[in-house]
């Protein structure tokens, strides 16, 4: 399930809790807590446990807004750049041995 990060971020903080806290109170470990700020991902039961922690619907927990897909990798090195590279490599060579042959 995905929770809105910066909501339970924002309601954590305005209780004065600290991340252990917080874990302590929901009967969760800190790196589950840790999870759910960072990236939002939390199971039925974590969800349930936060929202009675805070005090307020599950459902108000859970992201609203649209995110968009993470833009993608990197792509890598265009195809044609290493042959270009390689070409001028090759030409490279070729006038330094024209020039220092003589």
């Amino acid at each position: 399930m995905q929770l809105n990060t910066t909501l339970i971020r924002q309601l954590r903080a305005e209780k004065g809790w600290t991340q252990q806290q917080l874990a302590d109170i929901c009967n969760l470990s800190l790196r589950t807590i840790q999870r759910v700020e960072l990236h939002g991902i939390a199971s039925l039961e974590t969800s349930k446990a936060l929202a009675v922690a805070f005090d307020v619907d599950r459902q108000k927990l859970q992201q609203t807004t649209f995110s968009p897909e993470p833009p993608p990798a990197t792509q890598g090195v265009p195809i044609w750049l290493p042959v270009v590279t390689f070409i001028a490599g090759i030409i490279t060579s070729l006038f330094i041995l024209l020039l220092f042959d003589r």
